[in-house]
């Protein structure tokens, strides 16, 4: 008896259980049960080749995708997932994911709602490790290399941290996106640090409307922060857009320059949907200027030069050596200025060598602004730029 129930038993026992877990029966039920528990949490529709369990504390899945619950849209696509759980938490490594471009959005509203969200009782840590990440917007690839994320939940506060470098960049400093959920003030706070990494503009542009309008070549490096608490949201950004679209740039003056710049900007801030302050400078020394734009313009007293109307001779076209606008958006309106120089005040650019610059009266106030573009500065209807308010709207 001793020998039967201590010896025998247990053997028979795990020699049946061995066989069962090798069935296809069990392996479909397996299947259906933990891509039932990653859907419910993580807020999206899982499902995966198969589930495989290397030991008590690990699993590996194939072909994983994670859908829009509502839309059925795919968010992500990765070949496997391993995944180990220790004393500190849980350690995943993504191989070979892609992330569908046009739902980064639908993506950060997930990881804010499902895991900021949401207050742990016993916390643990959750380390992501993805060597190679792929977003794909169907136009575009864009590869982020070496992705590591660091999630960090308890009672009163959640913070998440990434870590990412793109590719052709991967030697310089990585940028850093960091994420804090305040619990008790329901309070979240969003900050991007590019350091080294010049990030495509592209891939902001779905959280940040205003980057659309820069161009698909752009790419930003500085900071970007942004605070949301309840409905209410207020952003902030410095640093340098490079390959900035200057005839999308130009659009509020109508689109007479083409070509492209870099904008520096020193402060924006953008909340609730609305532009209330930006100051910057926008250059260039490869671009082209409508001389039809600018005869009008100085008839008008907005431009002025040393020369009577010299743009005649250098065709619809003119070419601009050297540019430098200094802009700013606040409650008096949008403003224009050239850049201070002791032989030219308020120089703004050197147009086939000759030096233009900007007057007292390339302000818009927003009493005429809508007056100034129609009758002055002929507007381009076709492009709908971000909604530009200040004080009021």
């Amino acid at each position: 008896m001793v020998f039967f129930w201590l010896a025998l038993m247990p053997v028979l026992g795990v020699l049946s259980y061995s066989v069962l877990r090798s069935t296809p029966w069990y392996q479909s039920y397996q299947k259906d049960l933990w891509q039932r528990r990653l859907s419910d949490n993580l807020g999206v529709e899982v499902h995966f080749k198969s589930i495989e369990f290397p030991s008590p504390n690990q699993f590996r899945t194939v072909e994983l995708v994670c859908a829009n619950p509502e839309t059925g849209r795919v968010i992500l696509k990765a070949a496997q997932v391993k995944a180990t759980m220790d004393r500190s938490g849980w350690s995943v490594q993504v191989v070979s994911p892609e992330l569908n471009g046009h739902q980064i959005q639908s993506a950060m509203k997930t990881v804010h709602d499902w895991f900021l969200c949401r207050p742990q009782k016993s916390a643990s840590l959750l380390r992501l490790s993805v060597p190679d990440l792929v977003v794909d917007d169907g136009a575009n690839k864009l590869r982020f290399q070496n992705v590591e994320v660091g999630l960090k939940p308890t009672d009163f506060a959640s913070t998440l941290i990434v870590a990412f470098s793109l590719e052709g960049q991967k030697f310089e400093r990585p940028a850093s996106f960091r994420v804090d959920r305040d619990h008790i003030e329901e309070s979240t706070k969003w900050s991007i640090e590019s350091k080294d990494i010049a990030i495509p503009c592209r891939v902001l542009s779905e959280r940040f409307p205003p980057l659309r309008y820069l161009g698909s070549q752009a790419s930003f490096q500085g900071t970007i922060a942004w605070w949301q608490k309840k409905q209410n949201w207020q952003m902030s950004i410095q640093g340098d857009v490079h390959s900035v679209d200057l005839a999308y740039a130009s659009w509020p003056i109508g689109k007479p320059m083409q070509g492209v710049g870099k904008l520096s900007i020193n402060n924006a801030v953008h909340s609730d949907g609305a532009l209330r302050e930006v100051r910057g400078v926008l250059t260039s020394d490869s671009c082209t200027v409508d001389t039809d734009w600018l005869d009008r313009n100085t008839a008008y007293k907005m431009l002025y030069t040393d020369n009577d109307s010299p743009w005649s001779k250098m065709g619809p076209r003119a070419p601009i050596d050297q540019l430098a606008v200094q802009f700013s958006l606040d409650h008096q309106g949008l403003k224009f200025a050239g850049v201070s120089d002791p032989k030219y005040p308020s120089l703004a650019a050197f147009v086939g060598g000759v030096p233009i610059g900007c007057t007292d009266r390339s302000i818009v106030t927003y009493s005429n602004f809508s007056d100034a573009l129609s009758k002055y500065l002929k507007p381009n209807v076709e492009a709908q730029p971000a909604r530009i308010a200040a004080g009021r709207n």
